[in-house]
């Protein structure tokens, strides 16, 4: 009995951990891909915006939040693409610590955008 408690609660703990989910950023000629997590940090948000306004898309990170270590706390997402679509999502410290939130854009293809979990 003792055993069995002990192991639902170990296992109850460890579910509750935050999960690795380091920032996934792709961008070819066809499509974008962004994740972001807890583990981004505003360096990386920076350095993204950056290499999509190069590309004709606009993001922007404004409101989010972050720790003292510069990894995101709160997320506030915009992105504008050259066909129009665009978008906001929002996330806060619990819901990024257990899934990915960003967009996927499939270049030239109106419609073909999704912003939010990911």
């Amino acid at each position: 009995m003792f055993r069995s408690l002990a192991l639902f609660i170990v296992t109850l703990l460890i579910s509750c951990s935050p999960k690795e989910l380091p920032t996934i950023f792709t961008m070819d000629d066809s499509q974008v891909t962004l994740k972001v997590s807890h583990e981004t940090t505003r360096a990386e948000l920076e350095d993204i915006r950056q290499k999509l306004a190069e590309s004709g898309i606009s993001m922007g990170y404004e409101g989010s939040e972050f720790f003292e270590n510069n990894n995101l706390r709160r997320l506030v997402l915009t992105v504008s693409t050259p066909e129009g679509n665009s978008g906001k999502t929002t996330a806060d410290i619990v819901a990024l610590q257990f899934r990915y939130f960003g967009f996927v854009y499939k270049k030239g293809e109106k419609g073909s955008f999704k912003i939010g979990e990911v």
